[in-house]
């Protein structure tokens, strides 16, 4: 269930690696994140049954350890628990599209605007920068997984230079659902718009720009809501 890492040109962080460290240290959480990060790699795409002796057979783990991570994971609406038939990916459907999407948009814009009250934060944002030219290579060499990972990993490493634990998990926990609602319509990208996003968002953060960070964060948003919304649409 794991991807194959001759086929990642880029080093980019998974979604569980992005989770706060306590959570990390138990049998659960390695068997949570395995499953999470094979959905949000889809490497298991939305719909796909979960059959609990396979998913103990492959990560060595007993059937107990099996039902906490989907029950977890179930809490988080990555995956669906359906009575008398067992566990599936999560499909979202339109609306909850728009329900992440417009909140992603609200809390984000907050997060722009207490950023701009961190001392020192054009050098905080330094390993950011970093970040950005990892996504810009996986995108121009086809790695879409790390590509992925990383357009995430931009938005939760934001929200981490506040030191705020509450944020941060809600911030994972949404752009994990981006990633299945992504995920359900796996359109060829044809431009790498999000790297040239990302940099202006960072450029304007350093600038201390606070009205034309916002705006720039809603668009960058409201913008792959719409293209997700035309899929859905279409």
């Amino acid at each position: 269930m794991e991807n194959n890492k001759d086929d990642m040109l880029v080093d980019a962080p998974t979604a569980s690696s992005m989770i706060s460290e306590e959570r990390h240290d138990s049998e659960l959480f390695r068997v949570y994140a395995a499953i999470l990060d094979a959905i949000t790699d889809r490497v298991l795409l939305p719909g796909k049954k979960l059959t609990e002796s396979d998913l103990c057979r492959q990560m060595s783990c007993s059937r107990n350890t099996v039902r906490g991570a989907l029950s977890l994971l179930a809490h988080d609406h990555i995956v669906d628990l359906q009575p008398n038939r067992g566990a599936f990916v999560h499909v979202p459907d339109a609306k909850e599209t728009k329900d992440v999407y417009e909140l992603r948009i609200a809390l984000e814009e907050m997060v722009m605007d207490m950023l701009l009250d961190l001392p020192d934060l054009p050098a905080r944002l330094q390993p950011l920068y970093e970040m950005l030219e990892k996504e810009k290579t996986a995108f121009e060499q086809g790695d879409r997984v790390s590509w992925v990972r990383l357009v995430n990993a931009f938005h939760v490493e934001l929200v981490r230079l506040l030191d705020n634990t509450v944020l941060l998990e809600l911030m994972n926990s949404l752009c994990a659902r981006s990633s299945l609602m992504i995920a359900v319509f796996d359109k060829p990208v044809r431009n790498n718009g999000s790297y040239e996003e990302h940099k202006e968002i960072l450029d304007l953060l350093s600038e201390g720009k606070r009205a034309r960070v916002c705006k720039m964060m809603r668009r960058h948003l409201g913008g792959c809501q719409e293209r997700l919304n035309q899929q859905f649409a279409g």
